[in-house]
């Protein structure tokens, strides 16, 4: 039996954190004077990034003239409850799909009255417990497996992504994601 353990980051993981946190910054920054020029407004609905979008979007120094709200929305219930995600799509689909991103970015942007919004949901793991046991995935889902979507008045776009890494990389990878994705949205590129 293979030995696993949980995810203890060394210099090359240190090194592609920093990599995609200024990523990440300069993604940020790029949206909040789009937003700013343009008098729009941003929210994000997320599951497997728990607030990591919102709080790089709320470290860009003028956010509340831009930046409405956020929906951490982890559990089934709660995107059902806060984002009016239909409880029957997500147990056909499951809360990793193309179809609930897109519900989840369209209850954040309707819910919030932004212009914009982002929505993650994902498999970010670790996919083994602490002795070392593989979790059982739904089918069709593989480790790593991410939907971002974004929504405008003017329509939606959903990405699906399988990233690679520990947990943290997954999570942040996912967030540059979501922060590219709306940019290309905002400059009509989708």
């Amino acid at each position: 039996m293979t030995e696993r353990h949980l995810f203890e980051p060394g210099p090359a993981e240190e090194k592609l954190i920093a990599a995609l946190d200024a990523r990440i910054r300069e993604n940020a920054e790029w949206i909040a004077r789009f937003l700013t020029e343009n008098h729009r407004f941003v929210t994000a609905a997320e599951s497997l990034t728990g607030g990591m979008i919102s709080a790089s979007l709320v470290d860009i120094p003028g956010s509340s003239n831009w930046f409405s709200d956020g929906f951490v929305t982890y559990s089934d219930g709660a995107k059902a409850k806060r984002l009016g995600v239909d409880p029957i799509l997500i147990s056909r689909k499951t809360a990793v799909s193309a179809e609930v991103g897109l519900a989840m970015a369209w209850g954040a942007l309707e819910r919030s009255g932004a212009d914009y919004a982002a929505a993650v949901t994902g498999l970010a793991g670790p996919f083994f417990d602490e002795n070392g046991a593989e979790y059982p995935l739904p089918p069709c889902h593989e480790p790593g497996l991410v939907f971002v979507a974004c929504a405008c008045a003017a329509g939606a776009a959903v990405r699906r992504f399988v990233f690679t890494g520990s947990r943290t990389a997954i999570r942040k990878k996912t967030n540059l994601a979501a922060l590219v994705m709306l940019k290309k949205m905002m400059q009509n590129m989708l």
